[in-house]
Order: structure tokens, then sequence, then C-alpha cells
């Protein structure tokens, strides 16, 4: 079978983001199936593309998997405009390769950005072919929610699109319950939806790893590390680290570090400089390879969104590193992944906006060492027995071949 996978922002471990993509489509390989990415260049790196030289379309094969990358832009520092520029651009040439490829027997388009849905419809409608689709974030509805999409006729828009890719997909795969339900009230009745979260790279992350080196770099001593890695955009709230680090300035026991990059870094640098914070590192992002030594380093993993209630479903990568990593998990709100890690005693959440509740769970966890050891204990088992990545790869192919016709 040869499976279309289209994905904006394909990444492999040398990148700095989730690699779902990545490691889905070369298991996919490594079954028997025909695997041909369909990508921009944005997140990957040079050392992806070996010798290739730049030029607006980049063929290579990264272990088993035929990747085209377009050199469309795209990072978290951009604007909206820029955005949007980079969405349609990226939309226009996967439309003309998902119509014109040959030998393609199924697609599977995952969003963000909604727009990737466009060339798997039109493939259906001008070559007949079936895809599945994969919910990655809630779209319209989150940007509906955080007031980036305020204008009424591009939110119409956007709902249009999202309806009428549920209406043309085979299946659709979200990436929480909570997406299965939103989906389900803008989806057909009939419509297929399967829940498949992220995935635990247990072979990455793991307890065994040696942090002591990073710790040392950040001249941490014996202090408690709560530490949060990734996108540090509005959508991330982090706003809330650094408040709660003020109200803890005091405590020498507790050390705050945030690592990765976004469009609201600066404005947090400022914060804390105005805020006398010192007991914050704020540092630029890491290659995913040595994503494990950061972990190895910190003790508690924080997971924070701002004050949107939609924003509960999400399936950050970073949830699933903390576990596989074995590390108790802190979020400053509810939903699916507080249920799971309170079920599983891997870690504690909170009502969402309740910063005093939030503030309780670090002290809490910061002055109870036996209790961030079990709770590490049980993050790493719930990521081995929930959230293995052979057997989420292994459920969305299932989805994948029941979507395909029979030859």
């Amino acid at each position: 079978m040869h499976i279309l996978y289209i994905h904006q922002y394909f990444a492999t471990p040398l990148g700095k983001t989730g690699t779902r993509s990545f490691e889905f489509a070369r298991r996919w390989v490594a079954a028997g199936h025909r695997v041909t990415m369909l990508t921009s260049a944005a997140q990957m790196t040079p050392d992806d593309f070996g010798n290739a030289p730049r030029q607006l379309v980049r063929r290579v094969t990264i272990e088993g998997i035929d990747v085209i990358a377009v050199d469309v832009a795209y990072d978290q520092t951009m604007g909206k405009v820029r955005r949007l520029f980079s969405f349609f651009r990226f939309m226009v040439y996967a439309s003309w390769f998902a119509v014109t490829a040959r030998g393609v027997d199924v697609i599977y388009a995952s969003s963000t950005p909604l727009t990737v849905g466009v060339p798997a419809v039109l493939a259906r409608w001008l070559r007949g072919r079936r895809f599945v689709f994969e919910v990655r974030d809630p779209w319209p509805a989150v940007p509906i929610a955080l007031g980036a999409l305020k204008n009424r006729l591009l939110g119409g828009l956007a709902t249009s699109l999202e309806r009428l890719i549920y209406r043309n997909a085979e299946t659709v795969v979200a990436l929480s319950s909570g997406m299965t339900a939103l989906v389900r009230d803008a989806a057909p009745e009939s419509l297929r939806i399967e829940t498949i979260p992220n995935c635990a790279d247990t072979e990455l992350f793991h307890p065994g790893v040696d942090g002591s080196a990073m710790r040392n770099e950040w001249r941490c001593g014996d202090r408690v590390v709560c530490v949060h890695t990734g996108a540090m955009g509005r959508v991330n709230g982090l706003d809330v680290i650094i408040r709660a680090a003020k109200r803890l300035e005091n405590d020498p026991t507790l050390l705050f570090v945030l690592i990765g990059e976004g469009r609201e870094k600066e404005s947090l640098r400022n914060t804390c400089e105005a805020l006398g914070v010192t007991n914050v590192l704020i540092l630029p992002g890491v290659p995913k390879e040595r994503m494990p030594e950061v972990l190895a380093a910190g003790d508690i993993g924080l997971m924070t969104v701002t004050n949107v209630p939609v924003l509960e479903h999400n399936s950050a990568n970073k949830f699933f590193d903390y576990l596989s990593a074995g590390k108790p998990v802190l979020l400053n709100y509810g939903g699916w992944q507080r249920e799971a890690l309170e079920n599983a005693g891997a870690g504690l959440g909170c009502a969402m906006g309740d910063d005093e509740a939030f503030l309780a769970l670090i002290q809490k966890l910061g002055e109870n060492r036996s209790l961030r050891k079990t709770m590490g204990e049980s993050a790493r088992n719930l990521a081995k027995t929930q959230f293995s990545r052979d057997k989420l790869a292994t459920a969305a192919l299932g989805v994948i071949v029941d979507a395909t016709p029979t030859r």
C-alpha cells in the first residue's frame, strides 16, 4: 500500500519539535508499506537533507520514508499574516502533488493547520482518492476561542472548511477524547472517529539518562527543578509559572527552567526583569536528541495553558516526554490528561485558571521527594502501558487500511 502522508511540520529527531509523523511513518515502512511524506522544510534541519542543494522542492529518503519537502517557511515567532501566507503557500503546493502523484492508495492528512485538508479533499474529488484526516488541534475552535480569528467571515469560512473536510474523509483520527467530542459535534453522524493520542518515546526518554552535565550548566545545585519545554506562545500560558516563581522567590529549594522558542519568550524575560524574578531560567530550545538530558536534569514536568477551556483537550508532545522520562507532571488545567495522571498516580492537576491551586501543587511536590519518586515511577509505567508508539502507530495503520479501497 502507498500512503501519501501530508504534514506541514514533519520533523525528525534532529529537529526541535514533535516527531509523531516521523515515528508513525517509519513504522509503517517497516510493516511493508510505501510512505511518501509531503511536508514543508520548516521543521527539518540541514542534516536531514545531507548534500541535497536548497531549492523549492527537495526530495530525500529518511529511514525508508520518501520525503518531499517544499521550501515554505514557518516558525513560532511569525505574526498572523505571515502564518496565513505560509499555510496558503503550502496548501497550493501540496494540492498539486496530492492530485498529480501516481500510485497513491490512500492519503493521511494531519492538521494543523486546517488547510492541509484541502489537498486531500481535492485529490478525493479529482482522483477518487480516499483519505484519513488527523486532528492534532481542534481548528477553528482554538483560534476562535483565543480571539486570533475575530473576523466573522473568516471564522465562518474556517468552520465551513472544517465541515467540508469531515464530510469527505473516510475516518477522522483525533488526539484526545475531548477533540473527538468536538469533531463529533461538527461531523456527519456516520463519520468514523478514532481517538489515537500522541505517543511516548520510551526509548529516547527514560529514567536512566544522566542529567548531571545539564544541571551543572544551570548551576542549580541540589534545588528541585521544575521544567517546561517547547513552544512559548500565548496558548502555553507560561505567565502562570512566572507568577508562581515570584511567590516562591524566598524558597531556596526551587528553580524554574523554561526551554524553547516562541512569540512570548521576550515578553516573559521582560516580565521576570520587571518583577525582579531570579529563580527562573529562560533558555533556548534544544534539538530533540538533547531533550532527554534536559528532562533528566529536571525533577518535575510542568504543563500549562492559558485560561481557555478548549485547550484542556490538547495532546502536547511534552506531556508524553515527561512521562517517558519518569517525571511527575503538574498541570494548571483539568481534562483528560489530569484524569490520566491522577488515576495512575503520575501527577496532579487543578482547575483551569486557579493560580493558587497550581502554586500549592508545586509546593506539595517540591517539598516531598518520596512523592516525586513514586509519581515518577508511575509516570514511566503510564507511558509504557498506555502510550506506546508501537501500539498507537499500529492502531493508526489499522484505520488507514480500513479506509483503503480493496484493489
